[in-house]
């Protein structure tokens, strides 16, 4: 008896602009192809879609969805997945990637009900029709034109929409729960790329503390070793490394949103020292912390830098 064939899952870490932690795939040339992709793939990020015409199949784990024109998709990050069209065809797509959190919670602050506790509530992946929920294809259809014509004040506006369709989402789920399918998770291989992800949800939320390497593993159940393969495999780098791009990506939204020193900043990051801080953060962004808190977005090297580099799916897969 043959073995099954092992299924090869991506990852696909989309740089979010610190100041708006958002990007917005569209256009004519977004069309997926109807080849089916042996590989799934998982964002650091939720997913958004609208499918503005065509039909095809939406791949959670080891179950197919189909879709149509019109409908709105949503995926929670570190949910493997993956699209094609129906055969003969190539649907047409628009994309948000975004990170909420990071979106709303300056946004509305203290509230009652934390962005966080939101999005735990639809931790999952959904596919909506547009004539079940109308409200939410206006709301992904209006955040898609308000970024990409970027009028006046429209990062306002787009966090105000952002806050509005997470609300709607939250309310649609918890109407719909019985009606969702069923995703049932994967049962992980020890050299599967999703072995990792509580060691990437883990430094999402811990990077500013000292924390070991071995404590990581732990966390995924893998030997130091074996961890470190995996990760410098998944990753293209290793965990240490990758906790230091996360710190210096944080530290780029403090330079940019707050007055605090850089001192300060350092050291909320999660840096020993600020010799270490300003290093690495130079290595990185190709200048040194005061001279980026300094810059406009349009200098040459602030786009030339390593942490400002998209290394996701800027490309519809063919």
């Amino acid at each position: 008896m043959s073995k099954p064939k092992k299924t090869i899952t991506e990852f696909r870490s989309y740089y979010l602009p610190v100041e708006f932690p958002v990007l917005v795939l569209t256009g004519e040339h977004w069309r997926i192809s109807d080849k089916p992709n042996e590989h799934l793939h998982f964002h650091n990020c939720l997913e958004l879609g609208y499918c503005h015409e065509g039909s095809g199949i939406l791949k959670v784990r080891k179950q197919n969805i189909p879709f149509s024109g019109d409908d709105i998709t949503f995926i929670a990050r570190n949910i493997p997945h993956t699209t094609w069209s129906a055969s003969g065809s190539s649907s047409k797509w628009s994309y948000i990637m975004v990170d909420m959190t990071e979106m709303l919670d300056s946004f509305a602050p203290g509230s009652s009900y934390p962005i966080s506790q939101m999005l735990e509530s639809i931790n999952t992946a959904r596919i909506i029709h547009k004539q079940d929920n109308p409200v939410l294809a206006f709301y992904v259809n209006r955040l898609i034109q308000e970024i990409v014509d970027t009028k006046p004040q429209y990062q306002l506006n787009s966090r105000a929409l952002f806050l509005s369709l997470l609300i709607e989402l939250c309310r649609y789920c918890g109407e719909n729960h019985q009606q969702a399918p069923q995703i049932v998770p994967d049962k992980l291989e020890q050299n599967h790329t999703l072995a990792i992800v509580p060691a990437l949800e883990y430094i999402k939320h811990n990077y500013m503390n000292q924390f070991t390497m071995e404590s990581l593993a732990d966390l995924c159940g893998l030997s130091p070793t074996h961890f470190r393969r995996v990760f410098n495999t998944t990753m293209g780098g290793s965990p240490l490394e990758y906790l230091n791009t996360v710190r210096i990506t944080k530290a780029c939204y403090l330079l940019r949103s707050t007055e605090e020193s850089v001192l300060n900043i350092s050291e909320s990051v999660g840096f020993h020292s600020i010799s270490s801080f300003n290093r690495y953060f130079y290595r990185l962004v190709n200048m040194s912390p005061r001279e980026y808190r300094r810059s406009s977005i349009d200098d040459k090297n602030l786009q030339n830098a390593r942490i400002m580099k998209f290394n996701g799916w800027m490309e519809p897969d063919l």
